[in-house]
């Protein structure tokens, strides 16, 4: 999508969910550090952008979703059925109450946000995401973060098929390097969600404010 395309956002139906943004997984220092995640993110300013999109979706009433991936230390309970889940606990990741699980930041939840807690990719799986998404009334999704043809694409995937129109603008998101980043936007995600960008979701909540 280019940047000129516009888009529709109802702030009365919409939600922004931030998912995936902590240290481990995508800044220098962190778990994953070697994976090029931190370079990534840096390429898409995904921090500054999705710190930007969720000042703005505040000011406009709409409710922002933090979902974290946190695992108890020795990643007890983690089921090792795929190399990520595998890496999660080799690395030591994203353990309670560490820095690397730590939101990155500027990216910390504010007061009137919600938290989710996940173990696996995706956002729904085992979660209580759609429980707050109902009782907020909400069946938008705005999804940003870590890691594109991973969680983000997980989770826009489910969203999908359980009736949310999903919109990912993909310079919100980042990944281990932009081939696996544009791989998932231009291919896996385009019948799945709305492609769009921060600046034309930015401009739908301009213009909806105005309405």
């Amino acid at each position: 999508m280019s940047d000129n395309e516009q888009i529709n956002v109802d702030p009365a139906r919409a939600a922004l969910v931030v998912q995936d943004l902590q240290n481990d997984v995508m800044i220098e220092g962190g778990a994953f550090a070697d994976s090029g995640a931190p370079e990534h993110a840096k390429e898409q300013n995904v921090v500054e952008n999705v710190k930007r999109l969720a000042e703005a979706c505040r000011a406009a009433g709409i409710p922002v979703i933090h979902i974290h991936y946190i695992v108890e230390e020795g990643a007890s309970g983690l089921k090792l059925n795929a190399p990520l889940f595998e890496g999660v606990k080799e690395t030591n990741a994203l353990v309670r109450g560490t820095w690397g699980a730590a939101p990155a930041e500027g990216l910390e939840p504010q007061e009137g946000d919600f938290l989710v807690e996940k173990m696996r990719m995706n956002g729904w799986q085992g979660t209580k995401l759609e429980l707050l998404l109902q009782g907020l009334d909400r069946d938008t999704v705005i999804v940003t973060g870590a890691w594109t043809n991973m969680s983000i694409e997980h989770t826009a995937r489910t969203g999908a098929d359980k009736g949310y129109t999903m919109i990912v603008p993909e310079d919100a998101c980042s990944t281990m390097n932009a081939d696996w980043h544009n791989a998932s936007i231009n291919y896996a995600l385009q019948n799945v969600a709305t492609v769009t960008s921060c600046s034309a979701v930015l401009e739908a909540l301009g213009a909806a404010a105005t309405a």
